[in-house]
């Protein structure tokens, strides 16, 4: 149950922990896949956010980087994608595999608490965290950090799971997440089924501003990872 759970029980010092244990076998046993990503992750937030090219987007719990690698591979991508992660050796990998496909131009990678997030407000056109919320000791905090950096008018991309039997307590339902949504003044929430243990929840943060863009991210400070 410990590795079904990835240790959420026991505290926040076990759940990194078991994360750099496990770091080595995260992918194989996760067995992305990148022809589905592409199609429901990365090509979703380029149709939703066009005819814009290159948001400056934030990964939150990024572990060996799904999100901004998919991104990255993305041909009509000329944004860039932050990945925050607690975990140094699952960064370790993320790393590993940007520098190897030549990404640096489109990904950075950062070390930080997801509810103590190291940016200012408004600082996103985009930020997702999938498969990861149920995992984080303070889901609420987690969230509102996200919303926080995210702008006016910017897209959130967040996942809710399914499967509850190892999770009581824990996990979120659709009226939960939505609740939580409205009250944090997102709008247009949307559900839609996505994995066999998770669906994908779409919401838009409340109001206008101009979109980052790619070019002002180092305006971003990151902190060494």
């Amino acid at each position: 149950m410990i590795i079904e759970t990835e240790g959420v029980f026991l505290g926040k010092r076990v759940v990194i922990a078991l994360y750099d244990l496990y770091a080595a076998r995260y992918d194989r046993v996760k067995q992305f896949d990148e022809q589905a990503d592409l199609a429901l992750i990365s090509l979703p937030i380029m149709d939703r956010i066009e005819p814009k090219t290159n948001p400056l987007i934030l990964d939150v719990a990024t572990g060996t980087g799904r999100v901004p690698l998919i991104m990255a591979r993305n041909a009509a991508f000329a944004g860039h994608a932050i990945g925050l992660d607690a975990s140094r050796r699952m960064l370790k990998l993320a790393r590993e595999k940007v520098l190897a496909e030549r990404f640096e131009q489109f990904i950075s990678l950062t070390r930080a608490d997801a509810k103590d997030l190291p940016f200012s407000d408004d600082s996103f056109d985009v930020v997702t965290c999938l498969e990861a919320l149920e995992f984080l000791p303070d889901q609420h905090a987690a969230l509102v950090e996200m919303i926080r950096v995210l702008r006016p008018g910017g897209l959130l991309l967040a996942s809710i799971r399914i499967d509850t039997r190892w999770m009581p307590n824990r996990t979120w339902s659709e009226a939960r997440m939505r609740r939580e949504l409205a009250g944090l003044n997102m709008r247009d929430a949307r559900v839609e089924i996505w994995q066999e243990d998770y669906s994908q929840v779409w919401a838009w943060k409340a109001g206008a501003s101009e979109r980052i863009g790619a070019a002002r991210r180092k305006r971003v400070q990151l902190s060494p990872s």
